[in-house]
């Protein structure tokens, strides 16, 4: 499997190094960052759209926003591509999927 380079620089004068890369993409999109109550655990954290993975990755911030890491992939078991992600006003995680019928999804804690 080849992979299209974007650019030969892992620095480069008057950049900013990225805190986190995907290689190869995991094609990111849609971004919210968590600071709702009904997931206490994901407090803080960045959940990020993957288009390739058909799910959303957990991304916590450390140090002040500082660092970065990868924690977890996330509604995987939908098996579709995530467009969108948001948080409501009540801490409740919406998705728009990528489907032939196009899903938005409202998730809450299980009870």
């Amino acid at each position: 499997m080849s992979m299209a380079r974007v650019t030969p620089f892992k620095k480069y004068p008057g950049t900013v190094t990225p805190l986190l890369e995907w290689t190869p993409s995991i094609a990111p999109l849609g971004i919210a960052l968590y600071s709702g109550e009904l997931f206490p655990q994901w407090q803080g954290d960045i959940l990020i759209g993957a288009l390739v993975n058909n799910e959303v990755r957990r991304v916590r911030l450390s140090n002040h926003g500082r660092e970065a890491s990868d924690v977890e992939g996330l509604f995987g078991e939908l098996d579709e591509r995530i467009r969108d992600v948001r948080v409501g006003p009540e801490g409740e995680v919406y998705l728009l999927t990528d489907s032939s019928e196009g899903r938005l999804l409202r998730v809450v804690p299980a009870k």
